[in-house]
């Protein structure tokens, strides 16, 4: 199936990118570049002063950010964001007035604003052609994919209203480490968020929840949450630190939508890869078929010769036996 484009936009930390980048090139941007006639790939790595960062949650010390991403991404349009000049600016207080979900005094909500702050800004660097356009990809760095991904299906459903996510982790919400979104709205909406943060809180009047905030979101906003990627990624912390997303503690067990829409994607996509499967025997068959009738032309214009040749070895038969 031709994709007339298609948007890649990869953001947040580089901390692990030196081993997530394989995956990312060969489950994602080769497969995008092959089946999309026209391609946007942009990146927006936050980078500090000090050159490290911290993460309480994810158990990460102080740690290097790494900054070979342009070595890594040569295709890519980068930029790097200054987090600490977003730190100063942003109103931490002001979301904690609300409450702390996460309990570590604030410390993994900023770092979710850094993530989404480095995410608008990726997002609104590609040409408004190409947001109004095309479905975007939204990747974080650390996610290293394990299974292959059937961009061709997922892309044939980033339409309309729709957002692709994927059906675990979700926590309630929506998961909120990769999507598809279908062009215009749909991903603009999901891309800038972080604006929108103060009305939702003064709205809910609850703390912060990143993946309950993306659902809210998006569902305010009456798109449509296709929460059916089936891949399995795995989280690398710096240091190369692994972390299946499959084996969290934070994991809770999927409800029976969302086991219907893993028996439904199964199944499309079962249905889709066979029909691809037959159109390309058919194709097969057709040029088969082509060359078929170019040998029967072919064997037909041999056999006219041959009765032409026949025809002038009869007249010269004749002609001796009249001698």
């Amino acid at each position: 199936m031709a994709i007339k484009g298609v948007n890649v936009c990869i953001y947040g930390l580089n901390r692990s990118l030196g081993v997530t980048v394989h995956s990312i090139k060969e489950k994602i941007l080769q497969p995008v570049a092959s089946i999309a006639d026209e391609v946007h790939f942009y990146a927006a790595f936050n980078v500090t002063v000090c050159g490290g960062f911290s993460s309480q949650r994810s158990g990460e010390g102080l740690s290097r950010i790494c900054d070979d991403q342009q070595d890594l991404l040569p295709n890519f349009e980068i930029q790097l964001v200054d987090q600490d000049d977003f730190d100063a600016g942003f109103d931490l207080v002001g979301v904690l007035a609300y409450g702390d979900h996460y309990k570590d005094s604030g410390s993994s909500i900023l770092n979710m604003m850094r993530a989404l702050n480095a995410l608008q800004k990726c997002y609104n660097s590609i040409p408004l052609h190409a947001r109004d356009s095309f479905p975007t990809i939204f990747l974080r760095p650390d996610l290293d994919i394990v299974d292959d991904i059937d961009l061709e299906f997922l892309l044939s459903l980033a339409r309309g209203s729709s957002v692709i996510v994927p059906g675990w982790q979700f926590f309630g919400g929506v998961n909120d480490r990769f999507a598809i979104a279908a062009p215009g709205k749909p991903s603009a909406i999901y891309a800038n968020r972080l604006s929108t943060i103060f009305q939702y809180l003064k709205l809910t009047c609850r703390p912060f929840h990143s993946e309950n905030y993306l659902f809210d979101v998006l569902n305010l906003t009456n798109l449509r949450i296709l929460p059916i990627v089936q891949t399995r990624f795995v989280r690398v912390r710096a240091g190369q630190s692994f972390h299946p997303e499959t084996i969290q503690q934070e994991h809770l067990r999927p409800t029976a939508s969302a086991e219907s829409w893993s028996f439904l994607t199964n199944q499309l996509m079962t249905m889709h890869r066979r029909l691809r499967e037959a159109g390309e025997r058919i194709a097969a068959f057709k040029v088969d078929q082509v060359n078929l009738e170019q040998k029967v032309e072919s064997l037909e214009a041999e056999l006219q010769a041959f009765k032409r040749k026949v025809k002038r070895l009869r007249v010269k038969l004749k002609n001796l036996r009249d001698c």
